[in-house]
């Protein structure tokens, strides 16, 4: 990975702490490059990352050299089941943005009610509840990437949040960002006369 590719994880990653699609230590970032994935460390505020706090894992989740003062982050595998199955993307973004999350916590689906929603995300499926970090929402992820149209590049987790994948990192961003929007104005227009 190059020093650009890293860089460009921290950028992201604190990104989306400005952009309050995260908070405290909540959610994750990784970039797939060949059979290397680069991920941010567990633990740590998306708002604090530095070049020092990506781990580098193997498609297995085992890192490749000691982190002494690092440990992966909980839902690596659930990054790792979404490049096992689209093999078309190079970023995954594990997110918990508010109005998002709370259609996620209904376990309902985000109405695509603006022309860029219908055109860029098209459809948001929702997959069952798991707890955080566990073997069974990794599994649930695999089976709900692995289920959805290849057009999709998003899905909620019930009561969790949403992981968005695509290929390149800016593009993988704008998708989560896009969904919380959507959201945003779907509560909004809902509760208007």
């Amino acid at each position: 990975m190059s020093d650009t590719d890293i860089k460009q994880l921290v950028k992201f990653s604190r990104l989306l702490y400005e952009r309050q699609l995260v908070g405290a230590a909540g959610g994750n970032v990784s970039i797939k490059v060949k059979d290397r994935v680069f991920i941010t460390a567990g633990g740590k505020s998306l708002r604090d990352i530095e070049e020092q706090d990506i781990l580098e894992v193997d498609m297995e989740g085992a890192p490749v050299r000691e982190y002494p003062d690092l440990k992966p982050s909980k839902e690596t595998v659930l990054h790792l089941n979404v490049y096992k199955v689209r093999k078309d993307v190079d970023c995954v973004i594990h997110a918990h943005p508010a109005y998002t999350t709370s259609f996620a916590v209904k376990g309902k689906k985000i109405p695509m009610l603006t022309a860029s929603s219908k055109l860029k995300l098209i459809d948001i499926p929702v997959i069952g509840y798991a707890d955080p970090g566990s073997g069974e929402l990794s599994q649930l992820v695999y089976e709900g990437v692995l289920e959805a149209d290849s057009s999709t590049s998003v899905i909620l987790l019930e009561a969790h949040g949403l992981i968005a994948y695509a290929k390149g990192i800016e593009n993988c961003f704008n998708i989560a960002e896009l969904v919380e929007e959507t959201a945003k104005i779907s509560y909004i227009s809902g509760r208007l006369p």
